[in-house]
């Protein structure tokens, strides 16, 4: 279901959503281009901040401290219009950051994808830090999805899956959705 928005002159704040690997970046950068927006990934401005990779700062930090920092970031970026926020996976872990979003972007897309794409996209990417490296990468996936697909749920606005749609098709569904 498309419930549109009236782009017009009205300034927009736009959130992506969803589990690593759903192709978040990809649309957000595509859409971005498309309407004239800045794309604000939180993953890298974390990264610029503290000067390591998110795999860096997990292992000498640890989670506690990633998701800290994580929603210091989210909360400046949100005071930005006519942006799309690129946001981590587990952004939506905390309740503070879910509340937010809800409250302050005009769209919230899910971008998802069946395990299988997940697991292929992301399983060569050292960039990409494991939550348990005793379990196979698929089980990972499996139980960390559904940790969060609650709360994926529940912010959307839209959903998309990668697995079903290339990223163009989800990029121009969506400029289509703010432009009716």
């Amino acid at each position: 279901m498309f419930i549109g928005i009236a782009m017009n002159d009205k300034q927009m704040l736009i959130a992506f959503i969803g589990f690593r690997g759903t192709g978040k970046t990809t649309v957000a950068t595509l859409l971005g281009d498309k309407i004239g927006y800045q794309v604000f990934s939180t993953d890298r401005v974390i990264e610029m901040q503290e000067g390591k990779t998110i795999a860096e700062i997990v292992t000498q930090n640890g989670w506690e401290y990633f998701r800290n920092v994580e929603s210091e970031i989210l909360h400046s970026a949100l005071h930005n219009k006519n942006t799309i926020i690129d946001c981590g996976g587990g952004i939506v872990l905390r309740e503070l950051n879910r509340t937010l979003l809800k409250k302050n972007a005009s769209l919230v897309i899910w971008m998802n994808a069946g395990v299988e794409t997940i697991e292929q996209r992301i399983a060569g990417d050292a960039n990409r830090i494991r939550f348990d490296s005793e379990k196979k990468l698929r089980e990972e996936i499996i139980e960390e999805l559904a940790s969060r697909e609650i709360f994926y749920q529940q912010l959307a606005t839209h959903t998309f899956n990668s697995s079903k749609e290339s990223a163009e098709t989800i990029a121009e569904k969506i400029y289509l959705l703010i432009h009716q």
